[in-house]
């Protein structure tokens, strides 16, 4: 009886682990940033998304380790007329309630909650997108490094910290200041020199202009009498000769 008492725990316990198993989660490549793809209600596709994957990364072996009660779902895409070994992106995680619809899946499968060993792959808006389920679970954390290392992906876009951001902030005003500075002493400088230039043309032109005007002054001083002055002069000198002749 004491046996029996035992043995109904180690099957309840057994029973537990067998429904659960662990999954990995993680993102790499640019799946975050194909969320308008994997939630495009105008083609009735519909799944979850979970914060926790902007602090992961597949590749870099940051990768959460986490107990699911349904099938573990790899979820990968490839952009059509891609190179060899090239990922878009891809997901980790759970199934349980991830799904909830999609055009690239069976409509008559609940994969909410989907307990099969099974791959399923659909073609939109150029991307080949696969759903891999597994029962199996996915422990091994530098396996799963490993395997993508050998994979080609996009820059991976990660978030930034706030003290990243506000590096980046201060650095685009320093370099934005430097700029304004550089542009307003060219333009004084340029300013500067219009108004020297306009100053000495004027002065330049002032000095030809008294120049002329004392040229002028100088000649007209200097020039003989005009034909009418030396009449009047010479018509005066007979008169005077007039006057002294005397009158019989």
């Amino acid at each position: 009886m004491i046996r029996l008492k035992l043995f109904i725990p180690l099957v309840l316990f057994g029973a537990i682990q067998a429904s659960t198993r662990m999954c990995a989660q993680c993102v790499a490549g640019d799946f975050l940033f194909r969320r308008n793809l994997m939630q495009d209600s105008q083609v009735g596709m519909s799944m979850g998304w979970i914060e926790e994957w902007k602090d992961t990364n597949c590749v870099k072996g940051m990768i959460n380790t986490i107990e699911c009660d349904h099938a573990c779902l790899k979820i990968t895409i490839i952009k059509t007329g891609a190179e060899k070994d090239a990922i878009e992106g891809v997901m980790m995680d759970c199934s349980d309630l991830m799904i909830h619809r999609s055009p690239d899946l069976p409509s008559n499968i609940d994969f909410k909650a989907y307990d099969e060993n099974a791959i399923f792959s659909g073609m939109r808006r150029n991307f080949t997108i696969t759903y891999h389920f597994t029962m199996q679970g996915s422990e091994n954390v530098k396996a799963i490094a490993e395997q993508y290392k050998t994979k080609t992906f996009p820059y991976y876009r990660e978030e930034f910290e706030m003290s990243t951001i506000v590096i980046a902030i201060f650095l685009s005003v320093a370099v934005i200041a430097c700029v304004l500075f550089v542009f307003w002493n060219c333009v004084g400088d340029i300013c500067c020199k219009g108004k020297n230039d306009y100053y000495h043309m004027s002065q330049v032109h002032y000095t030809a202009r008294v120049a002329e005007e004392s040229l002028r002054s100088r000649d007209y001083s200097t020039a003989p009498s005009s034909p009418s002055t030396r009449l009047a002069t010479v018509e005066n000198h007979v008169e005077q000769k007039n006057e002294n002749i005397p009158i019989i």
